[in-house]
C-alpha cells in the first residue's frame, strides 16, 4: 500500500475516533459511572431509549466476537510464520495434517485468551495497552538510533523531528506504561525478560544476527 495513502487513512480515522468521542462526551459529560465496565451501556442510554441499549449491545457482541476471533487467528498464523522461519521453536511451525492450519497454536492462544474471562475491563485494557505502549517506545528509540547512525532519510527530518519528537513520545509512553495495572506491568516486563533472554541465546550472545522472517515486499504492499 502507497505510504502517503497508508497516512491519509490513519489521519482520517483519527479524525472519526477524535469525532465520535467528543459526540460521546456530549451526550454524557464527564467520567462518572455507575460501573466503569459498562460505561458504553450508560452513554447509550443518555443517547436514545432501551431500544438503543439493546441495539448498542448486540452490535457490540458481535463486533467482540469478530474481533477476538480475527487477533486469535492472526496471532496464532504469526506464531507459525515465526516457528516455520525458526525465530521460535520448530513446535509452532507445524500446520494441522488434515486443516492446514496452525491448530496447536490457535488451542494456546484460544487458551491463553479464556484467562481474560476472570478479569475487569480495565485490568484486560493494561495487558493489551503494556504491548502496545512498549512497541511505541521501541519505534520512538528506533527513529532515535538511525538518525544517531546517519540515516540519510532521518537526517533530512532535522534534529526535531528525530531527536525530540520521539524523545517526548517516549517519555509520553513510559509515563502511561508506569500508570498501568500493577499485574500487567509485572507480566509484561516479565515477557520482556525472556524475550531477550531468547534472543540472546539465539544470536550467541548478540554477537550474531537474529534469524530473519522473509517479507513478500510485493504482496505486503
Amino acid at each position: 500500500m502507497n505510504t502517503v495513502k497508508l497516512d491519509r487513512r490513519l489521519g482520517l480515522w483519527s479524525v472519526v475516533l477524535f469525532g465520535l468521542a467528543y459526540m460521546a462526551q456530549l451526550a454524557h459529560p464527564g467520567a462518572d459511572f455507575a460501573s466503569a465496565d459498562a460505561a458504553g451501556v450508560e452513554i447509550a442510554r443518555a443517547i436514545g431509549s432501551d431500544v438503543f441499549v439493546t441495539v448498542f449491545l448486540i452490535t457490540l457482541a458481535v463486533a467482540q466476537f469478530t474481533s477476538g476471533l480475527a487477533a486469535q487467528t492472526s496471532v496464532g498464523r504469526l506464531l507459525y510464520a515465526m516457528g516455520r522461519d525458526r525465530v521460535l521453536p520448530a513446535l509452532f511451525g507445524r500446520l494441522h495434517p488434515r486443516w492446514l492450519t496452525p491448530a496447536s497454536n490457535l488451542l494456546l492462544v484460544g487458551t491463553i485468551g479464556l484467562g481474560a474471562l476472570a478479569m475487569d475491563v480495565a485490568t484486560s485494557a493494561s495487558f493489551i495497552n503494556f504491548g502496545a505502549f512498549l512497541g511505541f517506545v521501541a519505534v520512538n528509540l528506533s527513529v532515535i538510533a538511525l538518525y544517531l547512525k546517519g540515516d540519510r532519510r532521518m537526517r533530512a527530518l532535522g534534529v526535531l523531528g528525530c531527536v525530540v519528537v520521539p524523545a517526548s513520545g517516549t517519555l509520553c509512553d513510559v509515563f502511561l506504561l508506569w500508570h498501568l495495572d500493577r499485574h500487567a506491568r509485572m507480566l509484561g516486563l516479565g515477557w520482556l525478560v525472556l524475550g531477550v533472554l531468547w534472543l540472546g541465546w539465539q544470536t550467541r550472545g548478540f554477537r550474531h544476527a537474529p534469524p530473519g522472517m522473509p517479507v513478500d515486499r510485493d504482496r505486503a504492499g
